[in-house]
């Protein structure tokens, strides 16, 4: 299918989320940028999400339910059948956080040549919208890309003509598939930062990082040998350290999520109740004695 200069492609992949998924289309809906196309892939759900696709998919939205083999087959499915310059990718119960993010993200790619892949902070909230925390990512470094997973998918948007793969994510992964595309693409293109909350990320018990940590270990040990990643980044003092540094300095985004959303019902909260969450596991974190 050939490609659309100035069109954006939001891949949605889902399976019974449709207690989140119109807030999902709701938010692709409500982007400044005119030219996107959101492609749903759902696996077949019997929670109603099609009554949601159905009742909420406007003239830009095609989807499709039936049932794939997972996550990344719907991913595929959804990019195979997508024609846009760029690519976003956004899970369903995730959300943009507010209405110019692929406005924003198209003003990088568009003001430089070389970049790749776009991406941002995140506001972590849980099932019922309560904003828990900021999740901050740092400018890109190669060597921290290898090291610790900061990027946050939902944030994320990627040139076609980097991915140089027939599919958008690997089919071997069925849990960290956004961590290796990341590590896949920082050998080919430049990454870029956009210093601001772009999405939001849902904690809740039906996602991957909650319910299938089985599947955890197979993904981590096929990107370990592929990528060849130091085993000293696997560390878990390390890795606890990392997160403790990102925890702290996403308190310099905690106005910016406090105040809220122009596209999502996010539950009102005050900057002092995010700065409390934001640091609320920090002395469970520090070695005894630190704190």
């Amino acid at each position: 299918m050939d490609t659309v200069r100035g069109l954006v492609s939001v891949l949605t992949p889902s399976y019974n989320q449709a207690r989140w998924l119109g807030e999902n289309l709701r938010s692709v809906a409500a982007q400044t940028y005119p030219n996107i196309e959101h492609l749903v892939m759902d696996g077949g759900s019997t929670d109603g999400s099609v009554s949601v696709l159905e009742a909420e998919s406007g003239p830009n939205v095609r989807w499709l339910s039936e049932p794939d083999r997972g996550q990344s087959d719907a991913i595929s499915k959804a990019f195979s059948a997508s024609r846009g310059e760029i690519i976003g990718w956004l899970n369903s119960d995730d959300a943009y956080f507010a209405s110019d993010i692929v406005e924003r993200a198209m003003d990088v790619f568009d003001n430089n040549p070389g970049v790749g892949l776009v991406y941002g902070h995140a506001a972590l909230v849980n099932a019922e919208g309560t904003l828990l925390h900021v999740l901050w990512t740092p400018t890109f470094a190669q060597a921290a890309v290898r090291a610790y997973n900061f990027i946050s998918q939902p944030t994320v948007f990627v040139r076609r003509s980097v991915i140089g793969r027939p599919s958008f994510t690997d089919p071997d992964f069925d849990f960290a598939m956004d961590r290796e595309l990341w590590l896949y693409l920082a050998r080919r293109t430049e990454f870029r930062r956009i210093n601001r909350i772009m999405a939001i990320d849902r904690h809740q018990l039906q996602r991957k990082s909650v319910a299938r940590l089985d599947l955890a270990a197979h993904d981590r040990e096929l990107i370990k040998s592929r990528y060849r990643i130091p085993a000293i980044t696997w560390n878990p003092f390390l890795v606890r350290w990392v997160k403790i540094v990102v925890r702290f300095t996403g308190l310099s985004k905690v106005r910016e999520a406090a105040g809220g959303s122009d596209v999502l019902s996010l539950q009102p909260t005050s900057v002092r109740d995010v700065v409390f969450r934001q640091t609320a596991q920090l002395r469970r974190w520090m070695p005894s004695g630190d704190l």
